[in-house]
């Protein structure tokens, strides 16, 4: 094994995705930390990767499919403010269609209400809006349709909220979506721009988000390493002391090859992965593995409590859909799967070449449907189906469609029990200086805004530590 390099690191963070980059770069700005951070791609961004004029000229893609929570509200606008940066955004988003019967309807067709009706989802939308933290972390551990049985009398009402918790969580059932992060997020949303759910998408695609952060690290002399696979986390005395990277090329197919490996040291180390990748850094089986048994189990307990995606981002040479608009099904009919989708280049006209329009895709899935490639192709191709259902005339204006899957798409499946305080905490136990940030950790919010907030909590409880060490 190579010896180790006196990089005089402060930090090292594995992972460049918005975690990732967001606690790199704040740990540079505000406490002029030097920084490295790794990643195995080629290129940062995580699941907000984003990759230019692919799979032809003129097009920008995002891989899988996103849109903002809040937009230029929502977290991942607050960490780019936080460190000096500016996200641009598309409009709002301002309607959401859900298929049924053989058409895109908005909610409201599907949910008739009354004048009393009305009334009442106001009312009810001033309650959830005044709703205290204690009240809503009640709920992290009860589902969603408790909560209606208890709170909602109406009828409608409770349709309308449970077609709208499916869209928050990619959930079908209500008895299966945990209230409280329902509520929390339907809170934040109600606070910050008075609906119950809004979106937006950035300018440019998803690292309008992430390249500004990086720019933050490398600015501040900090360094981000691409195609950097991290073998396993150095532990020594209780206290994590840096990584180890695999160094050169081996002969062997990778199955067969044990790599040699360059330690690089640090202070710290943050780790923001998603809570599935971590047994294949952290020793997790070995009766001597220095994280405590009862965390180890928590982990491979949950670790595949998430949710994926499989589908298409699809090239069209005509807009099939003029609309600023969120597209949803509960259950599509052959898929038999949740859908969402959107048109991105109406919210960024710059993702797309000139009168074409890319229009993102995909169906929801168990972790086991997204982990099986057979699974995955049966899927894809039922998908199809239901989308020449709903866009009868796509196949005619095809120009490309690339599939694709995400795996952890959500962060946690916000099921009971699984948000709120539940989640991993963002400090390992029984470990000195090892952290954790990400959308499968603790922190509120729809996916990329999960993560964002993770990310800010994660360095401000590494800058309480570090600003107590200094005093």
């Amino acid at each position: 094994m190579a010896a180790a390099r006196k990089q005089g690191f402060d930090a090292i963070v594995v992972g460049a995705g918005v975690a990732g980059l967001g606690v790199a770069a704040i740990l540079t700005r505000e406490a002029g930390c030097r920084v490295l951070v790794v990643d195995r791609y080629p290129q940062f961004g995580g699941r907000l990767m984003c990759l230019a004029d692919q799979p032809d000229r003129g097009w920008k893609v995002d891989v899988g499919l996103h849109m903002i929570e809040l937009g230029p509200e929502g977290s991942c606008t607050l960490l780019n403010q936080r460190v000096g940066k500016k996200v641009g955004w598309g409009p709002f988003s301002r309607k959401v269609k859900i298929f049924r019967d053989g058409r895109f309807c908005n909610i409201a067709e599907l949910v008739p209400m009354t004048d009393a009706d009305r009334n009442e989802f106001g009312a009810l939308l001033k309650k959830i809006a005044g709703l205290s933290e204690a009240e809503i972390e009640s709920w992290d551990d009860r589902s969603l349709e408790e909560w209606l049985t208890q709170a909602v009398p109406n009828a409608a009402v409770r349709e309308l909220f449970r077609d709208f918790g499916m869209i928050m969580t990619t959930i079908p059932e209500a008895a299966d979506m945990a209230a409280g992060e329902v509520l929390w997020i339907a809170r934040d949303n109600l606070k910050k721009v008075r609906q119950l759910l809004s979106s937006s998408y950035p300018i440019g695609g998803m690292s309008a988000i992430t390249a500004p952060l990086a720019h933050v690290v490398r600015d501040g002399a900090g360094e981000i390493r691409l195609n950097t696979r991290v073998d396993r986390v150095l532990v020594e005395g209780g206290r994590a002391v840096g990584v180890a990277v695999e160094a050169g090329r081996h002969p062997y197919p990778s199955e067969y090859a044990i790599p040699e490996c360059e330690e690089v040291r640090a202070e710290r180390v943050i780790l923001a992965l998603p809570i599935y990748q971590l047994p294949a850094i952290l020793e997790f089986r070995s009766p001597d593995a220095p994280l405590p048994e009862w965390w180890r189990k928590r982990i491979l307990d949950i670790r595949h409590e998430v949710t994926g995606l499989v589908g298409y981002l699809i090239g069209l040479s005509r807009p099939v859909d003029e609309d600023l608009c969120f597209l949803s099904a509960l259950r599509t009919r052959h898929a038999g799967l949740p859908f969402q989708g959107f048109p991105a280049s109406n919210f960024d006209p710059s993702v797309a070449p000139p009168g074409k329009q890319l229009l993102q895709t995909d169906c929801v899935t168990e972790y086991p449907q997204v982990a099986d490639k057979f699974s995955r192709r049966k899927i894809l191709g039922l998908l199809w189906q239901d989308i020449r259902e709903m866009f009868p005339d796509i196949d005619e204006l095809v120009e490309w469609k690339l599939p694709y899957y995400v795996a952890g798409c959500d962060g946690l499946a916000r099921k009971p029990g699984l948000v709120g305080r539940f989640k991993p905490a963002l400090k390992a136990p029984g470990v000195a200086n090892l952290y954790f940030a990400g959308d499968t950790y603790q922190g509120r919010g729809l996916a990329s805004n999960g993560a964002a907030l993770s990310a800010m909590q994660c360095a401000d409880l590494i800058l309480s530590e570090i600003r107590c060490k200094r005093l």
